[in-house]
């Protein structure tokens, strides 16, 4: 595995909430910034510059249009101008931070990065949920539930073809970490294709060096990597403001080692980090927390001990 050279990283804020309801995410983006996210992944040697905002329309200007495919216009036009730009910008070997929003951002992302790497990304997924329904199996209508299975190929044409026709990322390349709750159809789906997975019970029986070998087999059958970030992921102890708090996630040990695990033997080129709910969170310690992984995903380190070891230099 071969690290791009370059630290140069865009930070590019999708405030998108329409892929799901009342999550409060749509403030991320800015959240994030006021919590100096550039400042601190500087100081972490990355080069990073801001993009600013992809927008998207309110959902009171919009009609919700498919029950089961709920403001799918919307997301898909999102979509197409995110891919357009991660695909710029990884083609110039630069590294990009999508910061959401919704999970939905997720679809247009790995679709650009995907169309710049010729289909050679392996995507690392950390959610407590599956994201593998379809407008056939949803219970809600609601695509940050679908894009997952879109990115490999299933469901809805329109969200499958964003940007360039067909599965983004093969089924093979595919890492899902951390599912908890995941609905039926999902784990139908997961056992038909035989996608690689492993889940909150698997760590809780095998312990960590089981997905720290799939993690390895992930880097050598790609160049590159995405990792996508839900923050329901972790336990609503260190989480609390994620989109949905989850009070039986990863605790803060376990996915900072995935992290830096992560970090150290990917070459991770892009990363999207979602359902952020500054709302809900807790002297701001979630998005503390977003700011850490993502320094420790890209194989360097920000944390409460950066910052002390820096205030108290001689």
């Amino acid at each position: 595995m071969k690290k791009w050279p370059t630290s140069a990283a865009t930070l590019i804020g999708i405030p998108l909430d329409l892929g799901a309801k009342n999550l409060g995410v749509d403030i991320g983006p800015d959240a994030f910034r006021h919590q100096g996210i550039i400042d601190k992944l500087s100081s972490a040697g990355l080069e990073v510059k801001d993009y600013g905002d992809i927008k998207s329309r309110d959902r009171s200007e919009l009609e919700p249009g498919d029950d089961r495919l709920r403001y799918l216009e919307e997301i898909v036009r999102v979509s197409e101008e995110t891919a357009k730009l991660t695909n710029e910008i990884i083609g110039r070997q630069e590294h990009v931070i999508a910061i959401g929003g919704d999970h939905s951002i997720n679809l247009g992302v790995v679709a650009g990065a995907s169309a710049a790497l010729n289909g050679d990304l392996g995507l690392i997924y950390l959610d407590a949920h599956g994201d593998m329904n379809t407008a056939d199996t949803t219970q809600t209508g609601n695509i940050h539930g679908m894009h997952l299975a879109s990115l490999l190929g299933f469901g809805d044409e329109r969200l499958i073809n964003v940007h360039h026709e067909g599965a983004k990322i093969a089924k093979e390349h595919l890492l899902h970490i951390g599912g908890s709750d995941l609905d039926q159809p999902e784990i139908d789906l997961m056992e038909r294709e035989k996608l690689p997975h492993f889940k909150l019970v698997d760590l809780l029986c095998d312990g960590m060096r089981p997905l720290l070998d799939m993690i390895d087999a992930l880097a050598n059958k790609v160049s590159h990597t995405w990792v996508s970030l839900d923050l329901d992921v972790i336990d609503r102890v260190y989480a609390p403001g994620a989109g949905m708090p989850n009070p039986g996630g990863l605790s803060y040990r376990e996915i900072a080692a995935i992290a830096e695990y992560i970090g150290m033997k990917c070459n991770v080129v892009g990363i999207d980090v979602v359902e952020y709910n500054p709302l809900q969170d807790e002297n701001k310690k979630t998005a503390e927390l977003g700011i850490e992984l993502i320094a420790k995903f890209f194989g360097s380190n920000y944390s409460w001990y950066t910052g002390y070891m820096a205030a108290n230099k001689l």
